[in-house]
């Protein structure tokens, strides 16, 4: 089976503080049962990580940046929701910053999975607004870059491509692996959205609001192809963000949850057609159906490339 890696620290409650913000912190959880429910997998299919260590941080970001996490302000900032400032930095360290470290773990392991069985998929990260010296944008830890550095300084890994098709740029990640020679970005993202400016990227695709979802469809197709026979990655890390939905609020395109489950089968088929290793992480998605979206992606990337199961289906699970 296509390993699937998931933990139940990954979802972020704050006693309802993280209502706050429009990213839903449990719908890791949501995606969990739906594929439990939809007979895909079994409680003990799933893979879980152990979080990410300060070393291995420390590979991409640097100290002082980590030290800055444990003021609650700096991350009250990053998150964009003023009340943490007021929490004790072990709480927010215990219900914010545990979760993201134990999602940066999973983004880890789904590459090194990814490079022994060709295709693992986390359940969370894709924390790309993250860059070496900061945090912005609901992102602490740069889990892809972190990932990519780990395998490439084993060895594992000559050439990696990450494909970041979340609706904003991925701004952290570009910064961050910018001076290795070794790593590329091919990056789909809606032009007029913050960040602002945008960061310098090897293969930058800004797109308008407008575009519809057969257009968007061909231009991740054309892009994608190109990027891959220009890099010929040894592994390739999929950002699949669901905020190009068209009712997600902090973006403006109009793409349908039929369009984003279409997007990631094609980039899955793309890339494992031609032999190459992809670990998929979930990145943004700020509707109510966001869970829902990812669910439908991941099963038709199974229904494609996963074994036959035989369990039986039950009620799904429905958002509160």
């Amino acid at each position: 089976m296509i390993p699937i890696i998931y933990h139940p620290r990954y979802n972020i409650t704050v006693f309802g503080m993280e209502r706050l913000h429009p990213f839903d912190g449990r719908k890791y959880r949501r995606i969990h049962d739906a594929l439990m429910a939809r007979g895909l997998r079994e409680p003990s299919d799933f893979v879980r990580p152990k979080p990410i260590g300060r070393a291995e941080l420390e590979r991409v970001h640097t100290p002082d940046y980590l030290d800055s996490l444990r003021r609650s302000g700096v991350l009250a900032e990053i998150l964009n929701v003023r009340l943490l400032a007021r929490l004790p930095a072990w709480f927010t360290d215990w219900r914010v910053l545990a979760p993201m470290r134990y999602a940066t773990g999973g983004t880890v392991l789904a590459c090194r999975m990814a490079l022994d069985s060709g295709l693992a998929i986390n359940l969370a990260g894709g924390y790309h607004h993250a860059a070496s010296d900061r945090g912005e944008g609901f992102c602490t830890y740069a889990d892809i870059p972190i990932a990519a550095a780990a395998l490439q300084a084993e060895g594992r890994v000559g050439r990696v491509l990450v494909v970041d098709l979340d609706a904003h740029q991925g701004n952290g990640i570009a910064a961050t692996i910018r001076p290795w020679p070794w790593a590329s970005i091919l990056d789909v993202y809606e032009d007029d959205l913050y960040p602002n400016p945008k960061e310098p990227e090897d293969y930058p695709i800004p797109i308008a609001w407008d575009i519809t979802g057969p257009e968007y469809l061909e231009t991740v197709d054309v892009a994608l192809a190109n990027a891959i026979d220009a890099v010929r990655p040894d592994l390739v890390i999929y950002n699949a963000g669901s905020d190009p939905y068209v009712e997600d609020p902090l973006t403006n395109l109009g793409l349908s949850r039929n369009d984003l489950t279409d997007r990631d089968l094609m980039v899955a088929t793309h890339v494992r057609e031609r032999g190459i290793p992809l670990a998929m992480v979930l990145s943004g998605g700020y509707a109510r159906e966001s869970w829902r979206i990812h669910a439908d992606g991941i099963e038709a990337i199974l229904a494609r490339f996963d074994r036959a199961t035989s369990l039986p289906a039950v009620s799904e699970p429905s958002s509160p």
